[in-house]
């Protein structure tokens, strides 16, 4: 064949070739564009309207605005999961199921947005659906030990113990000693009433988180086990703090990176376990309210709890500049001022306290409460009076009042005065331990005993103050004292 007849038949393949390669390419960036169409149509359906916002500048609304314009846009995915964000981490609760949704089905092999959606359905008490999206993310994502908590959490809620059980339990053969895992099962000891088994796990929950969980429920577990000396000793030694603190999760965390609502972010600072994280929430939080006297406080007591106290002051002082007539700002300032020795700091801010809120009781509490310890008995007796007309229905002034008449010899006015904080706060254990030890000490045994039983039952007196009691009881009467 003769070449140039060989390079025209190349010619026509590679004509052919490109023509091919052409109409492939065409129907490829054809149904790109169609799945991109689709999408958009997806996303557009699935847009919440923007809700109103009573103030136009804020943060929140912002954000809503530019994360729902991106939506409408070529980036609308990106788009879709800025705003389900946004609107989940502020609060609009309503708006995000559609977003959640769209996200299921458009980026599915994503295992946040089935676990975002599972915590809404689940502060909403539709357990079922949530606990179907928690499989579903622990299949996506069989390493994330906060959607197996919540899941085998869930389903203890559900009761359905059989799957909260075997939840619980691969949880410790994933992650052994797991506190969060091991307190589940010992609950569901406790419901069941297997006190030993319930006592076992719950002390290695106290042991491995320094009594941050389980504390209410070991004390019980002990009081049922016949334990009452073990209860006791908790109870005298260790403080609860009250709140539940839910196990860390860096999922709902990145949630907080777009909440623009200063409460919301003091709660999740006060849920978490994690002091780093939670003095950064309360400093966004009091970025966007600096005025609020809330958040500075929070973290105050942030910074008391790691003995911070150089910072603690730092912000009880900006607290007191901003909001000057706010006595509990004082009253925190000149307090942690006398624990650090700075008695002339403490005077100078009760000073400045009662200037700006003459009519605090808790500030003349304190101002009477030095007086007395600087021996200025008569200044003390009518700021504690003051502090009494002004709240009567608490011990405290009582109390003080009670101290100044001892140490001017008048017992009897004191015992008076301490009756008197009864009457404001029954069952007020300072009251009860002074009553129980005067009447002790003057050798009335059916005083004391009277006394001694409202101390029994009062778990707030400590340990060493009731077993003090108990000591100088035996030493009085020659005889041990024993409940009724």
């Amino acid at each position: 064949m003769a070449e140039g007849a060989v390079k025209r038949r190349r010619s026509r393949r590679l004509v052919l070739a490109v023509a091919v390669t052409a109409v492939l390419a065409g129907f490829v960036v054809g149904a790109v564009q169609w799945r991109l169409a689709q999408r958009r149509e997806v996303i557009a359906a699935a847009l919440p309207p923007v809700p109103e916002f009573d103030a136009p500048a804020s943060p929140v609304r912002t954000a809503v605005l530019a994360a729902h314009r991106r939506a409408t846009s070529r980036d609308a995915l990106a788009g879709l999961r800025e705003l389900a964000r946004v609107y989940h981490a502020n609060g609009f609760y309503e708006r995000v199921p559609a977003c959640y949704e769209a996200l299921e089905a458009l980026d599915a092999d994503e295992p946040r947005w089935p676990y975002y959606y599972a915590l809404i359905l689940a502060g909403y008490g539709d357990l079922e659906p949530a606990m179907q999206r928690w499989r579903r993310v622990i299949s996506l994502a069989p390493d994330y030990l906060p959607a197996r908590l919540r899941l085998a959490d869930a389903a203890l809620k559900s009761n359905a113990l059989e799957e909260a059980r075997a939840a619980y339990r691969e949880i410790l053969d994933r992650w052994p000693d797991e506190p969060y895992a091991l307190l589940g099962l010992a609950r569901m000891d406790f419901e069941a009433q297997r006190w030993p088994e319930a006592r076992e796990r719950l002390e290695q929950v106290v042991a491995a988180t320094d009594y941050r969980l389980g504390y209410d429920l070991i004390v019980s577990a002990y009081e049922r086990l016949g334990m009452v000396s073990e209860a006791q000793a908790i109870r005298g030694q260790m403080k609860a703090s009250g709140a539940f603190r839910e196990a860390p999760d860096p999922w709902a965390d990145e949630l907080l990176e777009v909440c623009f609502d200063p409460y919301r972010l003091a709660l999740a600072a006060g849920a978490t376990a994690d002091p780093v994280t939670a003095k950064a929430l309360l400093l966004r939080a009091i970025r966007l309210a600096p005025d609020d006297v809330s958040y500075r406080l929070q973290l105050v007591s942030l910074h008391t709890e790691e003995r911070d106290a150089t910072a603690a002051l730092r912000e009880l002082r900006e607290l007191t500049r901003r909001a000057p007539d706010f006595a509990d700002g004082w009253a925190r300032l000149a307090s942690l001022q006398q624990q650090l020795g700075d008695q002339a700091g403490a005077v100078q801010t009760l000073s400045a306290g009662l200037a700006h809120a003459p009519d605090s009781p808790g500030l003349r509490l304190m101002w009477g409460s030095m007086l007395r310890k600087a021996g200025r008995h008569e200044e003390a007796m009518r700021e504690l009076q003051a502090s009494i007309r002004l709240r009567p229905n608490e011990a405290a002034a009582y109390l003080e009042l009670a101290q100044v008449y001892v140490e001017l010899r008048d017992v009897e006015a004191g015992v008076a005065e301490l009756r008197r904080s009864l009457e404001a706060e029954p069952d007020n254990p300072g009251a009860l331990t002074f009553l129980a030890f005067h009447a002790i000490s003057t050798g009335d045994q059916r005083e004391a005993d009277h006394w001694m039983e409202l101390v029994a039952r009062q778990p707030r007196v400590g340990a060493q103050p009731a077993q003090h009691l108990e000591r100088v009881y035996r030493e009085a009467f020659g005889r041990a004292w024993r409940r009724e």
